[in-house]
């Protein structure tokens, strides 16, 4: 069946024909608990991710902050913990810093981490958070004490630093730019010139990788290696001021924040040749957007629709030059949305993206034709050396 494409989104005019489509819902696997994973830069303002907070932990329960990742700790705690309280949550600082080691062994903090409602990792480092509390000489008792959180419906949120230790392996460090030539980087001394690093994480999110700032500082280059270094076929690729609420109790994610916060990548299908690889899947959700995260099915928020075709025939957008300036993926997606165009390419200095409608692309928008509540599912993309060098 041919995919559904919707005409440009200053023309959209005549929606009377489009359809809904109707979602089961998944299977829910043996877990418990909830995760709220955000990109970075999580403005004061942000209501929606800071209502989700603090609806998940509830007026009986409190939050855990640990500044742990931080530079200044003593700074960030504090910080992140009054803007919990200005939404009304009960939110107190646990001070385990990345100096002091011996308090993520003491079984008074294990006990005041497993008695929280909701734990949050501010940002800074994800290698401080790791070296604390799963070290290399074995997990902590901190870190038990955070699986017992989970284990009883608890809830743990992260954001920058504290989203990408969400999953395990995590992405350590890396420079999309880097990355698809200089592949997976080993070793301890390791710059972002010598590609991806990729290290232990804390395995909250069992459903994928997680990267955050993602959109805003094009980084789709180096979860396309991390994907293809671990045994994870999906990354969820979570931008500035955006989240996913995933519940782990029926692998449901959804996109919170607003629009087109998070890019979706599969790798499951991808075939590899001497020219690169094929068929990677992208998708890019807005608030409201759901993954099965056992299948990687993508829901539209409800209300949504899908759009067709728009007329005219274009094969190929102009090439965007800088594939991984910021936020350029995110706009080349969008363009290509709006314009009858198949193909939009964007430039890495050794490879070409090459971005693909098929009959497997979905687009779907709030029968209003906000531009903003666009959703993109299914997109082809091939990642093929230049032959242009």
């Amino acid at each position: 069946m041919r995919s559904n494409r919707p005409c440009s989104l200053a023309a959209l005019a005549c929606l009377s024909w489009l359809t809904l489509v109707a979602c089961g819902e998944p299977e829910a696997p043996s877990q418990a608990g909830q995760l709220v994973i955000i990109g970075g830069g999580l403005a004061a303002d942000n209501e929606e991710i800071y209502d989700r907070l603090v609806t998940l932990v509830g007026p009986e329960a409190h939050w855990a902050v640990l500044p742990t990742a931080s530079a200044e700790p003593e700074a960030a705690g504090p910080r992140a913990a009054e803007r919990l309280r200005d939404y009304g949550a009960d939110a107190r600082v646990i001070d385990i810093h990345a100096d002091d080691l011996s308090k993520a062994r003491d079984p008074d903090y294990q006990e005041a981490i497993a008695q929280a409602g909701g734990l949050f990792f501010t940002g800074g480092s994800q290698e401080r958070i790791i070296g604390v509390f799963r070290p290399e000489e074995g997990d902590t008792p901190t870190y038990q004490g955070m699986r017992a959180l989970l284990s009883r419906g608890g809830v743990i949120a992260g954001t920058s630093a504290g989203a990408a230790v969400m999953s395990n392996p995590m992405i350590q460090r890396g420079d999309a730019a880097a990355a698809l030539t200089a592949g997976r980087a080993y070793g301890s001394n390791r710059a972002a010139e010598d590609g991806v690093s990729i290290d232990k994480g804390m395995g909250f999110f069992p459903y994928g990788m997680t990267d955050q700032h993602f959109l805003t500082r094009g980084r789709l280059g180096r979860l396309i290696v991390a994907l293809e270094a671990t045994p994870f076929t999906r990354g969820y690729g979570i931008d500035d001021d955006r989240a996913i609420h995933v519940d782990l109790g029926s692998a449901r994610i959804e996109a919170l924040g607003g629009p087109h916060g998070l890019l979706l990548l599969d790798t499951s299908a991808v075939r590899r040749d001497r020219d690169g690889q094929r068929g990677l899947r992208v998708a890019l959700l807005s608030s409201g957007d759901v993954v099965d995260g056992l299948s990687g099915r993508v829901t539209p928020a409800r209300g949504k629709v899908p759009l067709g075709r728009p007329p005219g025939i274009l094969h190929q957008l102009p090439a965007f030059d800088d594939a991984w300036a910021g936020n350029v993926i995110r706009e080349l997606i969008l363009l290509l949305a709006q314009n009858p165009a198949k193909e939009a390419v964007a430039l890495d200095p050794g490879f070409e993206l090459r971005f693909e409608e098929d009959d497997d692309t979905q687009y779907w928008l709030a029968p209003d034709l906000d531009a903003a509540s666009l959703t993109v599912i299914g997109l082809r993309l091939d990642v093929l050396r230049r032959n242009d060098l």
